[in-house]
């Protein structure tokens, strides 16, 4: 909630600025002057906003994939979590209940401890979920297949502990790339340009077009924000939740 009204607050002030300028714009120019500019304004105006919209266009799409990719990485690492888990049973007084309570030791450390180091600076592995996965592998290294059976359960369960360990370091340290700066100069700067240009609109009334100047940069602002929330999935505004975890360790308390 704190990142929520943070940027709300950030968008109504962006948005507030918006309206201050504006109303200073009139008194220096004078409303009749920027009446005889309306139809030329308009089009260059209609230009900008169609190529603003072409740039956030480009971006949203380009860290919208990239926004599906990190919660495929969170969601498949929950799943490798789970088939460890079950392979486990195949052997039965070798281990298996001791590995079975690490699987769900990680479990846990991932969601009520490492979920939230995503909104801190420095690494984002917690020391819990790295003492868990060390203590999983060291339990699958010890693991003696007695028959055919068991054998092709530990190949199995060792190719598991493998893709475990890719998806989990790939949740952690595979979105530390940022998007380009010449993306985000040209959504920033188109909003700025955008929002500008509403400026050399005057209307009959003032309060209304302080109402349109006002909502027109709240939209623009809130598009960015989005924007950055969807490039940082968790952290931000709306962290998103270990969804696949929680419901695994739902199922195990059932």
């Amino acid at each position: 909630m704190f990142y929520f009204f943070l940027n709300f607050a950030v968008i109504s002030l962006l948005s507030v600025l918006a309206v201050m300028v504006m109303l200073w714009f009139r008194r220096q120019i004078g409303t009749e002057a920027l009446r005889r500019n309306h139809e030329v304004a308009g089009y260059v105006y209609a230009v900008i906003g169609a190529i603003f919209a072409v740039t956030v266009a480009l971006v949203v799409d380009t860290v919208h994939d990239e926004y599906l990719t990190a919660e495929r990485y969170a969601a498949t690492e929950a799943i490798q979590v789970a088939s460890i888990y079950q392979l486990t049973d195949w052997f039965p007084g070798n281990g298996d209940e001791r590995l079975k309570r690490q699987l769900q030791q990680y479990a846990h450390a991932v969601v009520d401890k490492e979920w939230e180091r995503a909104n801190r600076a420095g690494d984002p592995a917690s020391p819990e979920a790295e003492a868990a996965f060390h203590d999983i592998v060291t339990s699958v290294r010890t693991l003696n297949p007695a028959n055919i059976q068991q054998q092709t359960a530990y190949t199995e369960m060792v190719h598991r502990l493998s893709e475990l360990r890719e998806y989990r370091y790939n949740r952690l340290y595979g979105k530390q790339s940022e998007l380009p700066f010449p993306l985000w100069f040209a959504v920033v700067f188109g909003g700025v340009i955008t929002i500008g240009f509403t400026l050399f609109f005057s209307m009959e009334n003032p309060k209304a077009q302080i109402v349109l100047i006002f909502c027109v940069s709240a939209l623009i602002w809130s598009n960015i924000m989005v924007i950055s929330q969807v490039h940082y999935p968790f952290n931000g505004i709306d962290v998103t939740p270990p969804r696949a975890f929680i419901n695994w360790l739902g199922r195990l308390d059932r």
